[in-house]
């Protein structure tokens, strides 16, 4: 199961790579700007570009095989098995799963709001005791 970014985060780095495409293509374009500016702005719009379509392919969480992974940009990865989780936090609207050896902390706002359905039954699902988990008294 994926758990999808949200709309806004998606559309934030399409839009600024879009404006950096602009930005860079206006700069090379332009007589009295120094060439390296416009190259300057393309490399930023080609890594925000490129933020945007890992973002989409990727998602923000994966579940599978009871392993629950945090997916970043550049290769780094937080992975949890799911039967190791102990405690469920929620602090300053983050969830915080605590195992005896990790800490993972997912941002509830970067997540799709029906992605977030589908985490919060799965966490609910987790038969933590109800002072270990604060969603034992989520519906």
């Amino acid at each position: 199961m994926k758990i999808k970014f949200s709309n806004y985060r998606l559309y934030i780095n399409l839009g600024l790579g879009i404006t950096w495409i602009i930005m860079g293509t206006y700069s090379l374009n332009e007589s009295d700007s120094s060439i390296w500016k416009g190259i300057v702005y393309m490399i930023l719009a080609v890594l925000y570009l490129g933020h945007y379509l890992y973002d989409l392919k990727h998602g923000y969480l994966e579940i599978e095989n009871g392993i629950i992974t945090k997916n970043i940009l550049y290769g780094f990865k937080n992975k949890m098995e799911l039967d190791d989780i102990q405690q469920i936090e929620k602090v300053k609207g983050n969830y915080i799963l605590k195992s005896a050896s990790k800490t993972m902390k997912i941002k509830i706002d970067l997540i799709d709001h029906s992605s977030l359905n589908k985490l919060l039954e799965l966490l609910k699902g987790l038969d933590l005791p109800s002072e270990k988990s604060f969603l034992a008294s989520w519906k």
